[in-house]
């Protein structure tokens, strides 16, 4: 089973350095979207004062199949 692995940008850098067995892309795209709105929902605060980070998403030889973005913007109306 190939092996997937979920690095993440928000500000500091978090290489996935064990990666994740997973049956194929598919099955790495939605778990690439699981764990972005797990870190989303337990670090709400970071990812608002980073206002953007990235997950890049790669193969065992380091190719990125994808990248996750995401972005906070506040409008003058939330100040």
């Amino acid at each position: 089973m190939p092996r997937y692995f979920f690095h993440v940008h928000d500000g500091d850098n978090f290489p996935d350095l064990r990666g994740t067995q997973l049956p194929d892309v598919e099955a790495a795209r939605k778990e690439a979207v699981r764990f972005a709105g797990a870190l989303l929902s337990d670090h709400p605060d970071k990812f608002w004062s980073s206002g953007e980070w990235h997950m890049r998403v790669t193969n065992q030889d380091d190719l990125t199949l994808f990248e996750l973005t995401f972005l906070a913007t506040a409008s003058a109306a939330a100040n």
